[in-house]
């Protein structure tokens, strides 16, 4: 059981966030709680039912028929009451009852009279909502009646948590796409992402627009790896890709190739001008030292530049025009920049 219970109930903040939990509240109508609440005030033939959900201060409605409000304190309302029990809670006339004599809802519009509901019960045991049938008259509610409304309330709470686990498919789906299309070291672009987004920038060559492709290598990667651990290697690979970002432009995609290799794609006019001053100031940044578990470490980065024009490009040929260039760079002892 989630939350500590007192007198059959959970206690308010673990109901709560158990309500929070199903990310309901607040959320546009949905055809089949409205269908619930439809045949609610239909088979009992009343002109009013609510599916609301309780947060701190209020009942939110879910889905409602036959009234216009969207919500109601939680003071001096019915459904107040019914949350806290386990059964179907009945009013047969406000006006006779000394709880709910001065409730807004009976002294005004809509003027209530009768009030017949039962608490939504999720899995947890928390009771989050209600679903409830009102009347303008004196009402009775017999056996068969509640018997109903409850079959009615498991109905709902059935679709809830079918609603839910839709929500958390949904977010699953997101995050394992996410994860086939970004590093999980640094969090960039894999290649993957990189060559589709490549193809998307080379379609946009045309006219004075161009594309740059900057291939990055980091210097004296390899003996900080070997000489301070891998562990030690992967946290200065995340502060790298901290700098790269903040280093290009919000329209620029950068990502991790592989290994100590990164890759930017710019794309607009004036596209060499613009990759050289990126070069220059991704050299600089990756050269200022990294604090590393207390230890001063110094790199620097090589980048190789290929522009592309109005031409049939394709990312692999990009890759082996940068690369070259970055060979060259390497070849000139590092922390330099070359353009194919």
């Amino acid at each position: 059981m989630i939350g500590r219970m007192t007198g059959g109930l959970m206690d308010e903040a673990a109901r709560l966030n158990e309500l929070l939990r199903y990310a309901v509240l607040d959320t546009p109508p949905e055809p089949n709680f409205d269908r619930v609440t439809s045949i609610a005030a239909t088979v009992f033939d009343h002109p009013i039912c609510t599916m609301a959900f309780a947060d701190s201060d209020r009942h939110w409605f879910k889905s409602r028929y036959g009234v216009q409000a969207t919500e109601m304190p939680r003071k001096l309302s019915f459904c107040d009451c019914t949350i806290r029990g386990d059964d179907v809670f009945v009013v047969r006339d406000a006006l006779a009852d000394s709880r709910f004599i001065h409730a807004p809802v009976v002294e005004s519009a809509p003027y209530v009279r009768f009030y017949a509901g039962v608490p939504l019960i999720v899995s947890s045991g928390a009771h989050i909502g209600t679903l409830c049938v009102l009347d303008t008259k004196p009402c009775d509610f017999d056996a068969w009646q509640k018997r109903v409304l409850l079959d009615l309330a498991c109905i709902s709470v059935e679709l809830l948590e079918a609603r839910w686990r839709q929500l958390q498919l949904a977010e699953d789906l997101l995050k394992t796409a996410h994860m086939a299309r970004h590093d999980p070291l640094t969090k960039l672009a894999n290649r993957r992402l990189f060559n589709d987004q490549m193809l998307e920038a080379l379609s946009q060559v045309h006219g004075e627009q161009e594309a740059a492709v900057l291939y990055i290598d980091l210097d004296h990667f390899k003996p900080v790896n070997d000489r301070l651990g891998h562990h030690v290697g992967d946290i200065l690979l995340q502060q790298v890709a901290e700098r790269l970002r903040a280093n290009i432009r919000s329209t620029d995609k950068v990502a991790r190739i592989g290994g100590d290799e990164f890759a930017v794609i710019q794309i607009g006019a004036g596209a060499q001008q613009q990759a050289a001053d990126l070069a220059k100031r991704l050299i600089a940044a990756l050269s200022v030292p990294y604090l590393l578990e207390g230890q001063a470490v110094v790199i620097g980065a090589s980048v190789g530049v290929a522009l592309i024009s109005e031409d049939p490009s394709s990312p692999q040929q990009a890759y082996l025009r940068a690369d070259e260039a970055l060979y060259r760079a390497k070849s000139l002892g590092g922390n330099t920049y070359c353009f194919f």
